[in-house]
């Protein structure tokens, strides 16, 4: 992207955005709800869809939820997994790619929770996303409120102190 620059009252000056892909215009975050329909969609809404594009991978979280993930993330994320010493990862693999599904958003920003998916997460009706940085997750609403809810604000601080942040 060019901006136009305004210097000294006389010339105006072409120059570049500098992006190093890791400011907040990059970062998934927010809470949304949303319902799932009775054919199993969903409707990201119009903010996470400008994050993360209209092509995403949905796969199994090692939590209890969906992790969904922008292609070039998801691109980024399989690239360090198979750069890794496959005999100890092997399973790993296994749990991660056996449940992977590309899809492209529709024209009305919704997706299809594939059953298997959902039934790992225990999604219902009524569903969370939540945006954990590189990507979002769609957790069952009572599962997310009661995992949040056991989350000791204090633990959180700690945490924060320990990494410098």
């Amino acid at each position: 992207m060019r901006y136009n620059c305004f210097n000294s009252g006389t010339k105006w000056y072409e120059v570049e955005e500098k992006s190093t892909g890791k400011g907040s215009e990059h970062m998934i975050s927010g809470e949304y709800k949303h319902t799932i329909d009775p054919k199993n969609r969903m409707v990201f809404p119009a903010k996470l869809r400008e994050k993360l594009g209209d092509v995403i991978v949905l796969m199994k979280s090692t939590d209890p939820c969906i992790s969904v993930y922008p292609l070039s993330a998801w691109q980024a994320f399989s690239e360090k997994l198979e750069a890794m010493p496959q005999a100890g990862i092997r399973d790993l693999k296994r749990f991660l790619y056996s449940s992977v599904d590309e899809q492209t958003l529709d024209g009305q920003g919704r997706v299809l929770i594939p059953a298997a998916l959902k039934e790992w997460a225990g999604l219902d009706k009524n569903v969370t996303t939540i945006g954990v940085g590189d990507h979002a997750e769609i957790w069952d609403e009572a599962a997310l409120a009661e995992r949040i809810g056991s989350i000791d604000p204090a633990d959180v601080a700690a945490k924060l102190v320990e990494l410098g942040l």
